[in-house]
């Protein structure tokens, strides 16, 4: 059943965003918002990531999609960064969080995160 199966991945990523979110400590601040039930195009989790240098927001949608903003407040590299995840493993979500992780820590951005171009 292809709906049971979409059901139990996006249950088991809500699971690894939760279980990252409760793993950080300071300064890295999370807020875990869902389950949600609604349809394909609401988020059903959407994790908020609050730090020194950044603040970050990762939607996770049905079907094992992610989309991620990232505002980062670096002297060198400030900006608004967004990325997208699909077909998405608990392990795949879990190592863009930790991307995100290391930016706050003074890192550089993930390859998987572009700047939006400034208008």
């Amino acid at each position: 059943m292809r709906g049971d199966s979409h059901y139990s991945r996006d249950h088991q990523l809500g699971a690894a965003m939760g279980a990252w979110a409760a793993s950080r400590d300071s300064p890295i601040q999370t807020e875990l918002d869902g389950p949600r039930s609604g349809d394909e195009l609401e988020h059903i989790w959407m994790l908020t990531i609050s730090g020194e240098h950044l603040e970050a927001v990762v939607t996770l949608f049905r079907g094992a999609r992610a989309e991620v903003t990232v505002v980062w407040f670096s002297a060198k590299e400030d900006g608004v960064y967004t990325g997208r995840g699909t077909g998405l493993t608990p392990a795949r979500l879990t190592e863009m969080l930790d991307g995100i992780a290391v930016m706050e820590r003074g890192g550089p951005a993930p390859a998987w995160l572009r700047p939006v171009a400034e208008s």
